[in-house]
């Protein structure tokens, strides 16, 4: 079994892969616990630099991203 990073960037581009593999609109649910989880993560282990980088720059794009996905559920449903 492969060792996994935890670095902070390889874990948001792990929750974006899952993100972009959705192919239904309950997967996307998953998904947003994921991004959730991540979000209290890093408020718990580093709440300094939370709100000054990783709100902004991380944790929105993944929140936009999820929002996003599930619109083209829903588009297509139409």
């Amino acid at each position: 079994m492969e060792k996994r990073s935890k670095h902070y960037g390889d874990v948001a581009k792990w929750i974006e892969k899952v993100i972009n593999s959705c192919e239904t609109y309950q997967q996307t649910n998953a998904a947003n616990k994921l991004v959730i989880n991540f979000k209290k993560q890093l408020m718990k282990t580093t709440p300094d630099k939370y709100w000054r980088d990783y709100q902004y720059d991380l944790i929105w794009s993944l929140e936009n991203l999820v929002i996003y996905k599930r619109q083209s559920f829903i588009k297509n449903y139409e």
